[in-house]
């Protein structure tokens, strides 16, 4: 479990997947809590993430989280990370906030949250997340945790995207940075 200010960042396991997958309510009665209506802009991928999980269980914790707003006990989006890191400690995190709660800074707190948590493992060197090939409100989100653009790319599915990094030296001296003010 990730703590921030305003949210809790639990991570999914096949329990909640599967209470989930009988219906949102059966989930947020185990939780205590209310999901929000657009909780996750694509639901079609939390089935193929729990198939993910449960063919490798040890994706728990480095895979999907689910954003709780702490004070409102909603669930009011998805992060994590794309998996564990790579052999050369790079790992990549995404997330998604529903519309009812953007704008307010929560898609910033679970980036840096994600970051953090990487960080937190000695063995992580880099942390990368991909956007669209625009300039957008994930791009800002990006750049304010200081992420910087990479490049330009296209992925598997013919998509063009950017790619953003921060690095371990990066990230400790913005952290040095922010401890001094």
């Amino acid at each position: 479990m990730i703590l921030t200010k305003r949210l809790q960042l639990m991570p999914c396991t096949l329990q909640h997947f599967e209470l989930f997958l009988q219906g949102g309510d059966a989930l947020a009665n185990q939780l205590g809590i209310t999901i929000s209506e657009n909780w996750i802009e694509y639901p079609e991928v939390i089935l193929v993430t729990y198939d993910k999980l449960r063919n490798d269980p040890s994706l728990l914790g480095w895979f999907f989280y689910m954003v709780i707003h702490r004070e409102n006990r909603e669930l009011i989006g998805a992060g994590g990370f794309k998996g564990r890191p790579d052999s050369n400690g790079v790992v990549e995190i995404a997330y998604d906030i529903s519309p009812d709660y953007r704008e307010q800074g929560y898609g910033t707190e679970t980036a840096k949250a994600l970051i953090n948590f990487a960080f937190g493992h000695n063995y992580v060197t880099s942390v990368i997340a991909h956007t669209e090939e625009e300039y957008n409100s994930s791009v800002k989100t990006l750049q304010k945790v200081g992420m910087s653009f990479v490049g330009a790319f296209t992925n598997k599915e013919n998509e063009e995207l950017w790619e953003w990094r921060i690095t371990r030296d990066v990230f400790e001296s913005h952290q040095q940075y922010q401890q001094q003010y």
